[in-house]
């Protein structure tokens, strides 16, 4: 048999068909799990500002808004969930507040997704956090 006879025969046979199939089913299923790794890692970041971010709120509602020691115990919240705190924005209502006034606090995360790094390419997403409530001291004032 010559090599063009096998080369239709191959062609035209569906006897290489699996292989195709094969190898079409893995890249499916490594684009899949690409973007469910990209999807759970952005939940996660999500969740971990979610809550640094309410434990802070809590601090901010008691000492009537935010100073340099608020950043800190933020920064320190971060390190322990394991992220890096130099890339977190940190935005949130400063010092001195009146009881009932609105406390802030906005946190954003420069997230590059997981699953186009496998093309090629570097996509960045911003997630952000904001949660807010009312600050509970009562500050007393020179003529009160």
């Amino acid at each position: 048999m010559s090599i063009k006879t096998r080369l239709k025969q191959f062609l035209i046979g569906e006897r290489g068909e699996g292989i195709f199939t094969l190898f079409f089913i893995m890249l499916i299923a490594i684009i899949i799990g690409a973007v469910a790794g990209s999807i759970v890692q952005s939940v996660t970041i999500r969740n971990n500002l979610r809550t640094a971010s309410n434990e802070v709120l809590q601090i901010m509602k008691v000492e009537n808004g935010a100073d340099y020691a608020t950043r800190q115990q933020f920064n320190m919240l971060l390190a322990k969930m394991g992220m890096d705190p130099s890339k977190v924005s940190f935005e949130a209502t400063p010092k001195p507040l009146q009881r009932g006034d609105l406390v802030e606090v906005t946190v954003s995360y420069p997230y590059r997704v997981f699953a186009l790094k496998l093309v090629g390419s570097d996509y960045t997403v911003p997630i952000t956090v904001h949660v807010s409530g009312l600050a509970h001291k009562y500050i007393r004032t020179e003529g009160s």
